[in-house]
């Protein structure tokens, strides 16, 4: 959190997942900072749909959702949660929103159907990588 005064008020600055997650305010840093190797929106807004979605079977009467609108609001509440996880953090202590989502990914990993999925496409990617090259020298113009 980053504080400021103006006027004799103090004006607290925190950059809580909902609004980074909901605005158009990440892709204008990106513009102007001329990143376009990612989309920095979507790598922000994965945690809290991962753990939305892994949220859905143990609790659901909390976090569960019928219509988009309720997405919405069952959206916001995991925003809110993970702004809150990371207040707790201490410097002794630190609690982020990266390691939480380091956790949710070795979960991912662990699911039978999803885990040889991700395998198979991994294996398909090295293969690819790793194919043989035939020489392209006889299509080059002398």
């Amino acid at each position: 959190m980053v504080t400021f005064s103006v006027n004799g008020k103090e004006y607290k600055i925190v950059f809580g997942y909902g609004l980074l997650t909901q605005s158009d305010v990440l892709d204008k840093v990106q513009e102007i900072t001329g990143g376009k190797e990612r989309d920095i929106k979507k790598l922000i807004s994965i945690l809290p749909e991962l753990l939305l979605a892994g949220l859905q079977k143990k609790h659901k009467e909390e976090f569960g959702y019928e219509t988009d609108s309720e997405r919405a609001v069952a959206f916001q509440k995991v925003c809110d949660l993970l702004d809150d996880y990371e207040d707790e953090g201490t410097e002794e202590n630190p609690k982020s929103g990266f390691d939480l989502y380091q956790l949710l990914d070795k979960e991912l990993e662990k699911n039978g159907f999803l885990s040889g999925l991700l395998n198979s496409v991994a294996e398909a990617q090295a293969v690819e990588k790793n194919a043989t090259k035939l020489p392209q020298d006889h299509k080059k113009k002398n």
